[in-house]
């Protein structure tokens, strides 16, 4: 069993590919392409800008009703490898592998579906996706070892506890909601400087970098380990610190109000 088998969609990929240049005639990119199929091969040795520009084009129809479940189909199909990855890491949690695959398999389906195609998010949209899909498997299971806790965990949250983000090993500060939450809202940070921070303090944690300021959070060993393709760990660490200074001038803000 595999996720590719729980899914089974090998009918929807075949009606798609014979229906090919009708439902994708609405993007120009795709028309270089005759079947999924061609586009899973060109996207082996593609550039991921141009990958990213296809996949765009393809989720673009998901949002349309004639080609909806003809687009859906295709990227889950072309978004399986990374999701697969995720569910092999996650099922080292369970005996019950199979049973993880089959709800990995809904989650991806649903993930595709849902993903913001009209404003996607800045990044590798397989590894986005694959993510999101990892959450989700975690909240499922109860899971949650990494970044994916700041979904669940609750904690009350004061200035002098968004400061450590900055300078302590405090982890449940990093992965709280309300932490997430607040500095989407309040301090105007973007969902994509958040989760970077987030997968940085994660990063250095498990690998034991001490300090979450300069020297631990936005350490260049830890950049190298997030960064992703299309990036320098240069701009990982960059975006980190202006990030991080959004955070402290916030916090200092809402203390002085």
């Amino acid at each position: 069993m595999s996720v590719r088998a729980a899914l089974n969609i090998d009918s929807l990929l075949d009606a798609a590919d014979e229906r090919w240049g009708v439902w994708t005639s609405g993007e120009p990119v795709l028309s270089r392409f005759g079947s999924c199929r061609d586009v899973a091969t060109w996207r082996g040795e593609a550039e991921w800008r141009e990958d990213r520009e296809v996949l765009l084009a393809l989720g673009r129809l998901t949002r349309l009703d004639d080609s909806r479940l003809d687009a859906t189909a295709v990227l889950v199909h072309l978004l399986l490898p990374a999701c697969e990855a995720v569910v092999a890491t996650r099922s080292r949690n369970t005996q019950d592998a199979r049973h993880v695959e089959d709800v990995a398999a809904g989650y991806l389906w649903a993930e595709v579906a849902e993903y913001p195609w009209d404003d996607p998010l800045k990044g590798w949209i397989p590894q986005g996706v694959a993510r999101r899909v990892g959450r989700a498997l975690d909240r499922e299971f109860g899971w949650g070892q990494s970044a994916e806790r700041v979904w669940r965990e609750r904690a009350a949250v004061t200035p002098e506890v968004l400061e450590r983000i900055a300078r302590d090993q405090d982890r449940d500060a990093l992965k709280s909601s309300d932490v997430y939450w607040w500095a989407l809202s309040e301090a105007g940070l973007s969902r994509e400087d958040m989760d970077l921070l987030v997968a940085l303090a994660v990063t250095a944690t498990d690998d034991g970098i001490p300090a979450r300021g300069s020297a631990g959070l936005t350490a260049r060993a830890a950049c190298l380990q997030v960064v992703e393709p299309g990036h320098t760990a240069d701009q990982v660490q960059y975006r980190a610190r202006k990030a991080l200074a959004v955070l402290r001038a916030a916090a200092r803000n809402g203390a002085a109000a």
